[in-house]
């Protein structure tokens, strides 16, 4: 049919001027397929070809009520001697964002943070844009499969059902071309995650830098410092052990890493604050920096961090979820407090002055001891 009908309409033509017209319509058909879908102002889906894991494979949560959802309890502590390691774990791509009951709280000090601290928050370097922007479509995918009860797809983009937003991520919206919004921030106001993309560097080298970054609830760093330094950079002489231990391992797995194997890991450490914003150095403290202490001033900082390879930039995508608890919470169980303890013992010197155990170990052991000594399954 259609055929003929093609037939019908260059018959009526003269030769010449249907030759060109079969021509002009090819080559346009072919532009308009090479052109990138983003210089039609359409947000590009990760496609099933380019995602290796198909949006069926994600199991949805369909009843799943956040307001009434715990935050999952890490306790990442360990007994015997102190090994320095990536610590690295595979992960159900479905487990990849986890959401609960501090999500409003999380957004809302999000928002203050981005729009009163954007130059500590936010940075991003020439060359990472493709990549943050399939990180951003990565999220839109998946946030409506796993959570549907949150988040639904549009024609434009996503919406929260949560909050209420229509987020309009065409490339053509008002959030890139006037608010100047980054991808990897719209991230984090529709995720309780920091975002950052690791790159290697465009001029050559097999290192990956820190090409961009959202990042509102850093431990003890500033984004604005970190943007385009190499691993190795980041974490030599400042994380104890690092250039012995696992700098070459840890370039050898970054470089290796595929797309359908995402992984998780976890840090943790014992603090004097609650604070989720945490800027300023908080490693190698002095005695007097801490003020007088109190077991109740002491807090479980856990942060679990998400690593996935992007199918078609290759770029690496980090999610860091932190998790802040209340010392006495988690010591509520009696093996969580043994453990913990034992941890705390097995530090190596230049660990120990790392994660300031001189500042709160009377404290904190004493505490434990307490603990372990109370009859009974719970602690006080």
């Amino acid at each position: 049919m259609l055929d003929e009908c093609w037939s019908r309409i260059l018959g009526n033509l003269p030769k010449a001027v249907g030759a060109a017209a079969v021509s002009a319509l090819f080559i346009a058909i072919w532009l308009f397929r090479k052109e990138p879908r983003r210089q039609r102002g359409l947000l590009e889906e990760v496609s099933a070809e380019s995602q290796p894991v198909h949006r069926d494979s994600i199991k949805p949560l369909e009843d799943f009520n956040w307001e009434e959802t715990d935050e999952i309890p890490y306790r990442p502590f360990r007994e015997g001697p102190y090994f320095l390691n990536m610590g690295l774990k595979s992960m159900p791509t479905e487990g990849w964002i986890e959401l609960d009951k501090t999500y409003i709280s999380r957004l809302d000090y999000k928002r203050q943070l981005f729009s009163q601290h954007r130059d500590e928050t936010v940075a991003f370097l020439p060359g990472s844009e493709e990549a943050s922007f399939e990180a951003l479509e990565m999220l839109v995918n998946f946030l409506p499969s796993r959570y549907p009860s949150m988040f639904g797809k549009t024609p434009q983009g996503i919406r929260n059902h949560v909050t209420g937003e229509n987020w309009d991520l065409r490339r053509c919206s008002d959030i890139w071309t006037k608010k100047k919004m980054h991808p990897l921030e719209v991230m984090g106001f529709l995720s309780t995650e920091d975002w950052v993309i690791m790159q290697k560097d465009p001029e050559g080298g097999d290192e990956y830098h820190l090409r961009a970054g959202a990042v509102c609830f850093p431990s003890g760093w500033r984004i604005a410092e970190r943007i385009g330094h190499s691993l190795y950079r980041i974490h030599a002489g400042n994380v104890p052990q690092y250039e012995s231990r696992i700098a070459k391992s840890m370039d050898r797995f970054f470089t290796n890493l595929k797309v359908s194997s995402p992984i998780q890991r976890f840090n943790n450490g014992l603090e004097i604050s609650s604070e989720l914003f945490q800027i300023r150095p908080h490693h190698h403290l002095k005695v007097d920096e801490s003020g007088e202490l109190a077991i109740d001033g002491m807090f479980l900082r856990v942060e679990r961090q998400t690593l996935r390879r992007l199918p078609r930039s290759h770029a690496l995508l980090f999610g860091i979820r932190t998790y802040i608890t209340p010392i006495r919470r988690i010591t509520k169980d009696k093996e969580v407090a043994r453990v913990l303890r034992a941890q705390i013992e097995s530090y190596p010197e230049d660990v120990a002055g790392y994660k300031n155990r001189h500042v709160w170990k009377t404290v904190v052991m004493e505490h434990l001891d307490r603990i372990l000594q109370c009859p009974g399954d719970e602690g006080v």
